[in-house]
């Protein structure tokens, strides 16, 4: 046999690992480029062997359900165990004709992908949850706040519990109160509001 059933298995799972860390991460391109070329190269190799297509199936159906899951619906977080079933399933029945993946690389792997879900996956989705205000859907155009730092014509200011680089049209010194009027990327256009305040206003 010259393809190692175990390597290409291997290879395999790390294209499907990447995948989706290429749905916790975007827009990076790297990732992508190397999971839909470990995919090409895993399914090429497979070819060369006894493969169970079924096996192969139910291998990325659990892999993906397992990794994913948790981004869609963190509460799905526990149904996606099945997915881990499903995964060593796979990888058990993956070939035919007497050819087989080792059990302790079996192990290792569902062990891995564990480990690789809870450590890494899960703390970026965690990261994402953690965005600054202007990433939410909700808009920050209207928002009132003051000015934390003179602007003339760049300054900061304090605007939804978060400090922003501001702009205005005119010089705004310290304590005053604003109202955003525009925002582009991380800057934020403001103007002010005929209140003045020294101290910091209530969060609206």
């Amino acid at each position: 046999m010259l393809v190692d059933p175990n390597i290409v298995y291997l290879i395999l799972l790390a294209a499907l690992w990447l995948s989706v860390t290429a749905v916790y991460v975007p827009g990076t391109g790297i990732i992508e480029v190397l999971a839909v070329g470990g995919l090409i190269g895993a399914i090429a190799l497979l070819t060369q062997l006894p493969t169970n297509w079924l096996a192969v199936l139910l291998l990325v159906v659990g892999v993906l359900g397992f990794l994913v899951m948790p981004l869609i619906e963190k509460r799905l977080a526990l149904v996606s165990v099945t997915g881990l079933i499903l995964q060593a399933i796979g990888s058990l029945t993956l070939y035919s004709n007497g050819v087989s993946v080792a059990l302790p690389l079996i192990a290792i792997t569902v062990g891995a992908a564990l480990l690789y879900h809870r450590y890494a996956l899960l703390r970026v989705l965690e990261s994402h949850k953690q965005k600054p205000a202007m990433l939410d859907d909700e808009p920050i155009t209207g928002a009132v706040g003051y000015v934390q730092k003179a602007i003339d014509p760049v300054g900061t200011v304090y605007v939804r519990g978060e400090s922003w680089t501001a702009r205005s049209d005119m010089p705004l010194p310290t304590g005053t109160a604003i109202a955003v009027v525009e925002q582009d990327g991380l800057t934020l256009f403001v103007e002010a509001v005929k209140q003045k305040h020294h101290q910091p206003l209530e969060e609206i």
